[in-house]
């Protein structure tokens, strides 16, 4: 598909050819008309009495039309290729407020919903736009305000109801069904890990949390975390495969990191099938953490959730300077966690 500054260059350069070769053939018909039908009178050199009379042959009027057409052809081209160059300028400066509204707008996540959308020489039109755009970020903007605090105040008042049920079963667990006892606990333990990871996100989502990032030697850190993974992906017939270099070092805070990587592997355990791959890409100022799976095809295991993992890594991402998160859907999910490297830590090989 082409761009709207296309498509402008394109309008205009067809409206200004028809223009053109209009005015082309209706002089060229009008001259012809005119030479076929014009009369010359003129005097005789020798006899200043005598009046000559006559008019313009066909070939006379074809020579004259030749000449004058390959004029119009030979300033036509290149003032119309001029035309275009300056439609293709007066088409990019038009559109550039449009530019800079759709930049602006792909800056706009969660942590910068507070700013506004700047458009500068715009028309009237374009700032029109732009002020229903700042209007509706003005709603969002105190609605998703409004859903963090009443996220955090739910999670908040939900945590001692849960821990006085559990201290209350652990207790009456002696007269209870074993096998019941340990259903509510594990209900209990599912509703707790949910409110703690709602709460969690509401304070990263607000900015709350208080995170050191440090210099973290990779391969380190991910041997210590990836092994329990690896025994509950063995334990589920699968496998967690991952490699990264010995060279590689990250700045991030360590529980954050934990905390992501854990939701991210657990995603993976419960809503995919196959293996587990972990990849480590680097670059100069940058390392990707690549995690995938095949998406689960078994009717037995959910492949919708609260979504609320991943709303959590994508918030701690947020916190983390440097740090970037985003993740791909499909008949293999992706996530994709670009963490920035301390200057001077790392040399890509060559």
């Amino acid at each position: 598909m082409k761009s709207l500054r296309w498509r402008l260059t394109l309008w205009f350069a067809v409206s200004l050819m028809v223009v053109v070769i209009a005015l082309m053939v209706a002089a060229h018909w009008h001259l012809s008309y005119e030479l076929h039908q014009e009369k010359w009178e003129r005097t005789h050199p020798a006899n200043p009495d005598w009046v000559l009379h006559g008019s313009f042959t066909d070939q006379e009027v074809h020579d004259i039309l030749g000449e004058l057409a390959e004029f119009w052809l030979l300033t036509g081209i290149p003032l119309v290729g001029l035309a275009l160059v300056a439609a293709y300028f007066i088409a990019r400066r038009s559109i550039r407020p449009v530019q800079q509204i759709n930049h602006q707008l792909d800056q706009l996540d969660v942590a910068t919903l507070s700013q506004r959308i700047q458009a500068t020489d715009a028309d009237p039109e374009i700032g029109q736009l732009v002020g229903h755009f700042n209007n509706l970020l003005d709603r969002m903007e105190v609605s998703f305000t409004h859903l963090q605090e009443y996220t955090a105040q739910v999670a908040h008042e939900l945590r001692t109801p849960l821990q006085l049920l559990r201290l209350r079963i652990e207790s009456e667990s002696v007269t209870m069904n074993p096998a019941l006892a340990e259903e509510l606990q594990e209900e209990i333990a599912r509703l707790s890990n949910y409110v703690e990871t709602a709460l969690a996100v509401a304070q990263a989502e607000q900015g709350r949390l208080e995170l050191t990032p440090e210099a973290i030697s990779l391969k380190a850190y991910l041997a210590d975390t990836l092994e329990p993974f690896g025994r509950l992906a063995q334990a589920d017939g699968r496998k967690l495969l991952w490699s990264c270099r010995e060279n590689i070092t990250v700045q991030a805070d360590r529980g954050a990191l934990k905390q992501i990587l854990f939701n991210l592997l657990n995603n993976a355990l419960k809503h995919g099938s196959g293996n587990i791959q972990l990849r480590v890409k680097p670059a100069h100022n940058h390392a990707t953490l690549l995690i995938g799976n095949r998406a689960a095809q078994s009717p037995h295991r959910p492949v919708v959730g609260l979504g609320i993992g991943l709303r959590l890594v994508a918030a701690f991402a947020q916190q983390m300077p440097g740090t970037r998160f985003r993740c791909r859907r499909g008949a293999f999910f992706w996530s994709q966690l670009i963490l920035p490297v301390p200057a001077g830590k790392f040399r890509p090989r060559t």
